[in-house]
């Protein structure tokens, strides 16, 4: 270390009050923005693992055919041989954790006097509760049984529109596979949160065997839903689903496999945009920070006159006393970084443990978040770099406008104070 390091080092240990105060600024001000940038990153991965756990899956598996008219649900368009196409993805794709199909179609759902449309779908219940997380997360009631028989689990606000509630009767009513129209009595066994339902997912589910008595015998398997471990970020479970597709591509030529990223792609548009927000964020936040080292700085110059006039008597140039400050402010700019690092670390940890939304949001409508769910947050090593660099930056520019006004000090003018 060279003199002007050692000098620069006491210095600001030596006004210790001014030092603490300006690194306790900019440790709170790095620490906040690296929890908000981890809430933020959990919230992306909570939305993602909503979509995943209740309508899109982790990759999902359709004929080319049924996706370019997929708007209308059609049931024309089938998998042809669904147990084997399965068969082959679990081989293709080892990764894969469980398999399920589903059946898409559009719904009559009446109370007998009044009737709404409702996406809906036909789904195996045991399959399903593997691959989706609707069977664990309904509100009042149960999930469906293979067997029972006339057996409907619907929406919150589906049965709140039609003023249905558990054990009562649903009317469905759709057009069947044979192009006529059909009609069945359901009873309404489970009643599933909305906020568990991005848009997009069925409003109506009943088992195979109930919906082939109501859409005809013929009724095919639209899509095969996959699910796979948990990954460790969300970077992480977009490259792994991108990976899954394209084996299960390779392996099923006539099929189409989409990864989680073309369900999530709008979501993930804006994710960008919502990451500088938190940036501009932080840079107020430093900012302040780096007014008080300004002051913090600059009154260290005026408290120092003799000592610099003495510093230059010894033959210290202007460029020297400019470069001795900017090295304090550096100094301070480093302590209070590396303190906000550790800060935010520590509250990462804490929101690693899972916040529960409803106490961390109070009464905010999230929309499709459920609310009695967990939000953790998100590791994300390039917020630490960032908030590391900035605050280094941001302290070296603001000790820049004192060194300048130390450098030019009369060496002649300072020495009268000695």
């Amino acid at each position: 270390m060279d003199a002007l390091w050692k000098i620069a080092v006491r210095n600001v240990f030596r006004h210790r009050r001014r030092t603490i105060i300006t690194g306790i600024v900019m440790m709170v001000g790095i620490g906040i923005f690296i929890l908000y940038d981890s809430i933020l990153a959990g919230l992306d991965r909570l939305s993602i693992d909503t979509m995943v756990s209740y309508s899109s899956s982790f990759m999902k598996l359709r004929t080319p055919e049924y996706v370019a008219n997929e708007a209308g649900t059609p049931l024309d368009y089938g998998i042809a041989d669904p147990e084997a196409a399965m068969a082959t993805l679990a081989k293709a794709v080892p990764a894969l954790e469980a398999l399920a199909p589903r059946t898409l179609f559009i719904a009559q759902a009446s109370n007998y006097e009044d009737a709404e449309p409702a996406l809906s779908a036909a789904v195996d219940p045991e399959a399903d509760a593997k691959v989706f997380g609707l069977a664990s997360s309904i509100a009042e009631g149960a999930w469906l049984r293979n067997g029972a028989g006339r057996e409907a689990v619907v929406a919150a606000g589906l049965a709140k529109e039609l003023g249905l509630k558990l054990g009562d009767g649903l009317l469905l009513s759709a057009r069947t596979v044979y192009d006529n129209e059909n009609a069945d009595e359901y009873r309404i066994v489970g009643i599933a949160d909305d906020s568990l339902s991005l848009n997009g997912a069925p409003s109506v589910y009943l088992s195979y065997a109930d919906a082939r008595a109501l859409l005809g015998e013929a009724l095919p398997i639209t899509e095969i839903d996959a699910s796979a471990p948990r990954a460790s970020s969300l970077e992480t479970a977009l490259a792994a689903s991108a990976k899954a597709a394209s084996l299960a591509g390779a392996a099923l030529p006539s099929l189409r496999a989409d990864p989680l990223g073309e369900f999530a792609k709008e979501y993930l548009a804006i994710k960008d945009s919502k990451q500088k927000a938190s940036y501009m964020i932080v840079f107020m936040i430093l900012l302040i920070a780096a007014v008080g080292i300004v002051n913090t700085i600059l009154m260290s110059v005026y408290s120092r006159v003799r000592e610099i006039g003495v510093l230059r008597a010894y033959g210290m140039t202007p460029r020297d006393i400019r470069s001795l400050f900017s090295r304090e402010g550096l100094v301070i700019g480093a302590i209070g970084s590396l303190a906000g690092l550790v800060l935010g670390g520590a509250l990462v940890l804490w929101s690693r443990q899972g916040i529960r939304l409803s106490a961390f949001f109070g009464g905010i409508d999230l929309g499709a978040f459920p609310m009695n769910g967990l939000l953790y947050g998100e590791v994300r090593p390039a917020t630490y770099a960032v908030g590391l660099a900035f605050g280094l930056l941001a302290s070296w520019f603001a000790a820049r406008i004192p060194a300048r006004r130390a450098g030019r000090l009369d060496p002649a003018e300072a020495l009268k104070f000695v």
